[in-house]
C-alpha cells in the first residue's frame, strides 16, 4: 500500500506502491490573507519503472458538487491523442454528462489544457482551481472514481452515486484505440517513468 508522512512547511511526501518506493512530494501552501491555496504535486521520475498511465491528485467531494466550468478544451472529453475535436473555450458540464456510459465502464470525462475551472452546487457555490505554474493542466469530474470504473466490468456493476470525484492531473497517456478496438497508444502519447512530472495549481473556496 502507498504510504505518506508529514514533512515541513505544510507538506506531504507520498511513496507510490511500487516497487522501488518512487517518490512523490504533494506540497500546500495557505495564503493567510485570502485563504488561497497553493498546491503542488512533484514527481521526479524513476527508473526501471512502468510507464505510468496518469499523475495527479483525485479527490472525493460531497455529491452536490456536481456542477464543471472550466476554460480548456471541450466541450466534450478530450486526450493527448484525442485534442483535435476540441475546441479552447469556457464551458459548463456536469460530472453525469462528462460519465460516457460505455458498455464496459472505463477512462471517461478527461478535458485537457485546462487554465481554470468551477466545481460548483446548486446554489453556485464551491472551488475554483487555477494554472499557477507555466504549464495547463487536466482534469475531470465524474459521479465515480478511477478505481471504481477500473473494476467494473459492466454499466450495472457501478455503486449508486454518493460523491463526486474530482482529478487533477499534470498529464495523463492517450487511450490509443485506433483501429476502434485495441490498438496501444503511440509512443508519443505515453508518460515515461523516468521523466519529472508537476501539477502546480491555486485552490479558492467563494
Amino acid at each position: 500500500m502507498p504510504s505518506t508522512r508529514l514533512v515541513p512547511v505544510g507538506g506531504i511526501r507520498h511513496t507510490l506502491a511500487e516497487p522501488g518506493e518512487t517518490q512523490v512530494a504533494v506540497r500546500y501552501e495557505v495564503d493567510a490573507a485570502s485563504g488561497r491555496v497553493h498546491l503542488t504535486a512533484r514527481y521526479a521520475g524513476a527508473t526501471d519503472a512502468p510507464t505510468l498511465p496518469a499523475f495527479g491528485l483525485e479527490w472525493t467531494l460531497p455529491k452536490q458538487y456536481e456542477n464543471l466550468r472550466f476554460y480548456g478544451l471541450g466541450p466534450e472529453e478530450t486526450y493527448h491523442d484525442r485534442l483535435h475535436g476540441g475546441k479552447l473555450g469556457i464551458f459548463e458540464r456536469t460530472a453525469a454528462e462528462d460519465n460516457a456510459p460505455y458498455l464496459v465502464p472505463q477512462e471517461t470525462g478527461n478535458h485537457e489544457d485546462w487554465r481554470w475551472a468551477e466545481v460548483l452546487d446548486a446554489q453556485g457555490h464551491g472551488m475554483r482551481i487555477s494554472q499557477a505554474g507555466s504549464e495547463h493542466f487536466a482534469a475531470s469530474l465524474l459521479p465515480y472514481s478511477s478505481l471504481m470504473l477500473e473494476e467494473a466490468t459492466h454499466q450495472n456493476e457501478l455503486p449508486p452515486v454518493r460523491h463526486t470525484f474530482l482529478r487533477l492531473l499534470a498529464a495523463q497517456m492517450g487511450v490509443g484505440g485506433d483501429d476502434s478496438w485495441g490498438a496501444p497508444v503511440h509512443e508519443q502519447y505515453q508518460l515515461p517513468a523516468d521523466r519529472a512530472y508537476t501539477l502546480d495549481v491555486n485552490l479558492e473556496l467563494f
